[in-house]
């Protein structure tokens, strides 16, 4: 596993290089994402899904995952409140929106092969609701002169997530005992193999080192925050929590100690918002954090 990891960070290194040397540009950076979200992703989530073993208790995953994501946010604007509307906004926005879909799938595929997809897939349906809706709602509310939420926004972002909607299809599909045929299958597997390179060397061409050293102590106050938050909830969800199956508290814990959705800045730029600077910096700060996280969680606590 250790072994892995390297790899994992030789890829992100690689994506890093090749946009330093201008080989790869920023604007390469959305067809890779793109390839990523639409096609290697959903295709992984296929393969996975097709036989794997469901339980309706994984149900309490997503409710979970938005439980977390409005208490978070309540918590965090609290005590950002001595702040002005942009800011608090920016760090409302940011917690509890987790980047599941470009980060942690291929991680997770990697710690647990073929099953802790279908966790984090079902927890993956909450972040998208949180993601999509109060997310963007508290982006909005914070915002100057913006249009306020409406409904069919979160709709139709639903809609058009096609990694949360092939979840969806693949695990009503599972429920009723409908399996794909295997010629199906083999030609996913190939376009899935692809996911965990693609999206380790995407995460390289988007990490920026830069340091505002203006946003410093309010970034530092924010990861705070952000990774303290999540690890108090997944101790109490680890103790407390009334489930059998360990590897839903697992993913409860890991989840909310992962980056913060790189969707977040496309909400900062539609905003206006100017502390796009903070929330860059705070965005590569956490993909870093989460990766020493994971790598010592695995190390210590995956035989």
């Amino acid at each position: 596993m250790t072994e892995q990891f390297v790899m994992i960070i030789l890829l992100i290194a690689l994506g890093y290089f090749l946009k330093r040397i201008n080989y790869l540009k920023a604007t390469d950076s959305q067809v890779l994402s793109t390839l990523v979200l639409n096609v290697t992703l959903p295709s992984l989530v296929i393969v996975n899904l097709n036989h794997a073993d469901l339980n309706p208790s994984f149900s309490i995953l997503p409710v979970m995952m938005i439980i977390y994501g409005v208490l978070a946010k309540i918590i965090v604007i609290w005590c950002f409140r001595k702040y002005n509307n942009q800011m608090r906004g920016s760090v409302g926005m940011m917690i509890g929106s987790m980047n599941i879909g470009l980060f942690a799938y291929p991680l997770v595929d990697a710690i647990w092969p073929g099953t802790g997809m279908v966790y984090f897939g079902m927890v993956d349906i909450g972040g998208a609701v949180i993601m999509f809706g109060l997310t963007y709602f508290v982006g909005s509310y914070y915002s100057e002169g913006s249009n306020q939420f409406n409904f069919k926004f979160l709709g139709l972002k639903l809609i058009q997530s096609v990694p949360l909607v092939t979840y969806i299809v693949m695990f009503t599909l599972n429920m009723a005992n409908i399996h794909l045929p295997k010629v199906a299958i083999d030609f996913f597997s190939i376009l899935g193999k692809a996911n965990m390179p693609m999206s380790m060397i995407l995460l390289g061409v988007m990490l920026s080192f830069t340091i505002d050293r203006a946003y410093l102590p309010i970034a530092i106050k924010y990861l705070c925050l952000h990774y303290g938050i999540g690890l108090g909830a997944g101790l109490l969800v680890h103790y407390f929590l009334p489930v059998s199956d360990q590897m839903i508290k697992t993913t409860l814990l890991i989840t909310w100690l992962l980056p913060v959705g790189v969707a977040i800045i496309p909400y900062s730029i539609q905003f206006k918002y100017k502390t796009l600077p903070l929330i860059g910096m705070v965005t590569n700060l956490t993909i870093v954090i989460s990766i020493i996280i994971l790598y010592m969680y695995q190390a210590f606590f995956v035989s």
